[in-house]
């Protein structure tokens, strides 16, 4: 019955109108009764309380006719020259209905009408935001009884980056969840006595939310309660209006760390096998090399034996078969011993002296030494013991120094320095020798690799640092070194978690 201009905001009115549930409700005494006030006030024969919805016109209470709606764009200035429509406004600025008086005949307002139909309208508003704290309390209370049920960290930002809501999840603390209500990770920072580092880093994810209007995510680590690292996958979305305007923003947390640990540990297995391939093909080689070449010469020998018709023969070819069955034999003892080693996760940790180790090592080669005139020099000041298996350091040191030996330079007498260095909670040894030196841009990738030798020596196998590295990195270590030829060589080797009062 009551044709109405285009309205502002026209998402948010009608938006509100659902909210409120006011259309097709009843009939409600107080409605009515401002109906009524209208008429009286300005003896106009037809008044009525209507709202505007999507394609209608719906009438919440009516005097003088019997229409409940009519469409949007019907007009009634064809039926009723006489047509006063006063808006009824909620949240300021939503014009979502009107209280109007309308007649056949025109009819002159005083001020006084004026004010007192405007009065009556802000009385059909008064009565519809009556409903308004029970409809928001309702569906906020509704809202956040799933948000906190959520397995996950929720947040909500408003414009200014004050916290509208925080779940249990992203909180666990009642006390701490209530006060952060309308406040920033600034003051929640210096509230908990946090780093405020940590609020400068959400204050700079936000603003980059903020203004480039698009969302981001992050892995973010940090310590539970218990100093256990947990990590968490986060993300914050931009909300707007309809008009584009930034009004705030949602923050989602996921705990992740059992999927990182399972990434770490799959990392781990992937480079475990990649280094089992590797010593697989190198066990291989050196059974292709090391062990092929005895068990041919074994054959031969047995067979030049078999066709031996003289005694003395006999012997001599015997003996020439010991050798070779005992060089097969600690071939194939090493590598037995170098599967070992990796397979041996409960091998025993010692406190050891460098010192007494190394003496053990220098008995062992006691003959070698005095041949070459070995000069050695230790210093084990800064770090004199370390917590190792006691097999692991015996052997380190042996092949390392015998090692020395073999490769000694023979323009120049024997020098070899040893010394241990703290190393932020970690020690490394040094073995520093002046023999023949590797030539590292040619064999930098064969260094360690089982039965790889350098130089000739009728002695060298090249399973030495091959064992050497494979102990060192059993126990989480390291080696490497430093070489160049005819000019030595600098073994080092970082043994870890070494943090021990000495």
């Amino acid at each position: 019955m009551i044709n109405i201009p285009s309205l502002r905001n026209e998402a948010d009115r009608i938006a509100a109108l659902y909210v409120l549930e006011i259309l097709d409700t009843g009939e409600e005494q107080e409605f009515d009764n401002i109906v009524k006030l209208a008429a009286i006030i300005t003896q106009a024969p037809v008044s009525a309380i209507t709202f505007v919805d999507k394609n209608r016109i719906w009438y919440k209470a009516k005097l003088g006719t019997d229409l409940t709606e009519t469409p949007r764009d019907n007009s009634i200035n064809d039926i009723f020259p006489f047509l006063i429509a006063i808006p009824v406004v909620v949240n300021k600025n939503l014009v979502i209905g009107h209280l109007s008086v309308a007649g056949p005949k025109q009819i002159t307002l005083n001020q006084e009408q004026h004010k007192g139909l405007a009065l009556l309208a802000q009385q059909v508003a008064s009565l519809l935001q009556l409903k308004l704290p029970v409809i928001n309390n309702s569906i906020k209370e509704f809202y956040e009884s799933i948000l906190n049920n959520i397995p996950q960290d929720i947040v909500v930002f408003d414009a200014d980056h004050k916290y509208l809501f925080a779940n249990p999840m992203a909180i666990k603390n009642e006390e701490y969840r209530k006060f952060i209500i309308g406040k920033d990770d600034f003051e929640y920072a210096a509230y908990r006595n946090r780093d405020p580092e940590i609020a400068k880093a959400r204050r700079a994810q936000f603003l980059e939310v903020k203004n480039t209007g698009k969302a981001i995510g992050w892995e973010e680590s940090q310590k539970d309660p218990n100093g256990n690292n947990i990590t968490f996958l986060r993300r914050m979305f931009p909300m707007h209006d309809e008009k584009g305007n930034f009004i705030m923003v949602i923050g989602f947390g996921i705990d992740i760390t059992e999927r990182k640990l399972l990434e770490e540990k799959q990392t781990l297995i992937m480079e475990q096998l990649a280094i089992q391939n590797t010593q697989l093909i190198d066990f291989c080689n050196v059974v292709s090399h090391n062990l092929r070449g005895p068990l041919i010469n074994m054959a031969m020998l047995a067979e030049f034996i078999q066709e031996a018709d003289d005694a003395e023969e006999q012997k001599m070819l015997v003996s020439k078969l010991e050798p070779v069955i005992e060089n097969l034999k600690s071939t194939f003892n090493e590598l037995v011993e170098s599967i070992q080693i990796r397979l041996d996760r409960d091998i025993k940790l010692d406190r050891l002296n460098f010192s007494t180790c190394l003496q053990e090592a220098l008995d062992g080669l006691y003959v070698e030494i005095q041949k070459a005139k070995a000069k050695i020099r230790v210093d084990f000041e800064d770090a004199p013991a370390v917590l190792y298996p006691h097999k692991y350091l015996a052997s380190i040191f042996y092949n390392l120094i015998s090692n020395a030996i073999k490769y000694q330079s023979p323009e120049r007498q024997l020098s070899l320095n040893l010394a241990s260095k703290m190393k932020e909670g970690n020690i490394v040894l040094t073995v520093q020798d002046n023999g023949l030196g590797i030539d590292l841009v040619k064999h930098k990738d064969n260094i360690f690799k089982i039965g790889k030798v350098f130089h000739r020596h009728p002695d060298a196998k090249g399973l030495g640092l091959f064992m050497t590295k494979t102990q060192v990195e059993a126990m989480g270590g390291k080696i490497w070194v430093e070489s160049f030829p005819d000019q030595g060589s600098i073994f080092s080797i970082e043994f870890v978690n070494q943090n021990m009062n000495w």
